[in-house]
C-alpha cells in the first residue's frame, strides 16, 4: 500500500516560489495566522486551507500553476489570499467605517470564460453594492498579490470574521 504524501508547511514552500517583498508579506500573513490560531492545512498543490469553528476562513494559494499563466498572460500572479466571509453582513459597518470595502469590492471573483459549471454566474449584493456576474464555484472576494495595506486589511477581515463565527 502506497504512502501518503506528507503535508508541507507553507512557510516551507513559499520561499521556493516567492521573492522579496512577496514572500516577507507571504510569511507574514502565515506567522499571524498561525498566531492566532488559524493554522493553515495543505489540501493540493500549493493550496492551504484555513478552517475556523469548522469552516472555511480562507485559502492561501501560491500561484505556480498554468491555470493562473492562462486567465493572467501578461503578469500572472504569485500568490493570492480567498476570503470566505460568511457572515459579512454582520460587520458591513466596521468596514465601512475602516475603510476596508475596497478590498472586498476590488477584489470580486467574477465569472471567467472557461468557467462552465458556474454560468451564468450569480448576482450578489454586498455592503450596498450590487455586483453582477460572479463566480458561483469559487468565494466573492479573490486578492492576487496584496500590498502591506491590502494585507493588514485583510488580517482585521479575518478578525472580524472570527468574532462573527464565534458568536454563532
Amino acid at each position: 500500500m502506497p504512502e501518503k504524501a506528507a503535508k508541507l508547511k507553507i512557510e516551507e514552500v513559499i520561499p521556493e516560489y516567492l521573492n522579496g517583498d512577496m514572500q516577507k508579506l507571504a510569511l507574514d500573513l502565515v506567522a499571524y495566522l498561525r498566531a492566532n490560531k488559524m493554522n493553515p492545512t495543505q489540501t493540493a498543490h500549493n493550496s492551504w486551507k484555513v478552517n475556523y469553528k469548522g469552516s472555511c476562513l480562507c485559502y492561501v494559494r501560491i500561484c505556480d500553476a498554468e491555470h493562473y499563466r492562462r486567465k493572467f498572460p501578461s503578469s500572472p500572479p504569485s500568490w493570492v489570499i480567498t476570503l470566505y466571509l460568511n457572515y459579512i453582513n454582520e460587520y458591513e459597518n466596521v468596514i465601512i467605517n475602516e475603510k476596508l470595502q475596497d478590498i472586498i469590492l476590488n477584489n470580486v471573483g467574477y465569472l471567467c470564460t472557461s468557467c462552465r459549471h458556474c454560468a451564468p454566474g450569480r448576482d450578489v449584493t454586498v455592503l450596498g453594492k450590487e455586483i453582477k456576474g460572479v463566480c458561483a464555484g469559487v468565494p466573492l472576494t479573490w486578492v492576487f498579490d496584496p500590498d502591506e495595506t491590502t494585507l493588514n486589511g485583510i488580517k482585521k477581515l479575518l478578525e472580524l470574521e472570527q468574532v462573527a463565527r464565534t458568536k454563532k
